[in-house]
């Protein structure tokens, strides 16, 4: 007997961690990271979770809430997933001024944002947050830094699939930022 309690102490001991972890796992706000074109996305901004959707926008424009695109020529890879609900008219957007496929992209260096009136200099790798509700773009650039690694590429079915994270300055180079953690991407190609 006393070694059957052993037993059942010893399985309870292994499996109640395991059962918490899984539990844990299903408590995640955002889609898993899946290399399926599931047009999927979810990130962290300022440790709060943050996913496209623009359902139920009112009267804002409805727009895609996940596009990728090669923009300009097939070496420049164009992400922007938009947050247009009331009462949020947010975005988040990728570009990668050289892709060539598998691999990290650092996004380190200052560059002008496409769409953004006004905007002038080199446009390079970037990571950009916007919230046109606050009239606020962050950026990546020297210091304010971030990566985008791209995990999965398939050409035959257009699918891109990957994380990223930086920390952003806003465009107006005030010292307001914003970090943008755990993101993760599995998309078709427009």
């Amino acid at each position: 007997m006393k070694y059957i309690i052993s037993i059942f102490s010893l399985v309870t001991i292994i499996l109640l961690p395991a059962a918490s972890c899984k539990k844990n796992a299903t408590n995640d706000p955002l889609p898993p990271a899946t290399q399926t074109g599931a047009n999927t996305m979810g990130c962290y901004v300022n440790g709060k979770p943050w996913l496209p959707d623009t359902k139920d926008n009112g009267s804002i424009p409805r727009l895609k809430a996940v596009s990728v695109s090669f923009w300009n020529t097939n070496s420049q890879l164009y992400f922007t997933f938009y947050r247009q609900r009331n009462p949020d008219n947010q975005a988040i957007r990728l570009y990668i001024k050289d892709f060539t496929g598998l691999g990290v992209y650092n996004m380190n260096i200052t560059s002008r944002i496409m769409g953004v009136p006004g905007g002038s200099g080199a446009l390079n790798n970037y990571l950009n947050f916007s919230d046109d509700n606050e009239n606020k773009q962050y950026v990546t650039n020297e210091n304010y830094t971030g990566t985008v690694n791209i995990t999965y590429y398939n050409t035959n079915n257009r699918i891109i699939s990957g994380t990223f994270h930086f920390k952003g300055q806003n465009y107006d180079l005030s010292a307001d930022s914003i970090i943008v953690t755990d993101g993760r991407f599995d998309c078709k190609i427009d």
